[in-house]
């Protein structure tokens, strides 16, 4: 995944709006230093671009959370996104916490998951 390039002057509207943002303070304070706003794993200024903005996740200790559309394949939780499409679950609502455990759900849940979706057809 490509990463948003930005202005000069779009970069500093950038810059002022995230750092004022809950998430980023709440980052802050949880792990003690500035996000890396260039890893590749999530394109923060696309997202800026976009109008997508933190949002509080019920499931999670109500912390902020950016929504999976500019997260790349190899982000840490972007299994989370690939479970909720598959099983119409938040996987943190249920109790799954990991890539495996998803996985052993979906296995252990096919039939179910394939019942639900030729209902809904």
């Amino acid at each position: 995944m490509e990463l948003t390039k930005l202005s000069e002057a779009e970069e500093k509207k950038f810059q002022s709006w995230i750092r004022n943002t809950g998430w980023f303070k709440e980052f802050v304070r949880d792990v003690g230093k500035e996000p890396n706003l260039n890893t590749k794993a999530y394109d923060y200024r696309g997202a800026w671009k976009a109008g997508v903005v933190p949002k509080r996740d019920k499931h999670d200790n109500n912390r902020y959370h950016w929504s999976s559309s500019h997260k790349s394949e190899d982000h840490p939780t972007m299994w989370k996104d690939k479970f909720m499409k598959k099983t119409g679950k938040n996987p943190d609502a249920i109790g799954i916490k990991s890539k495996e455990a998803g996985e052993k759900y979906i296995k252990k849940n096919r039939n179910l998951l394939k019942d639900a979706k030729m209902e809904k057809q």
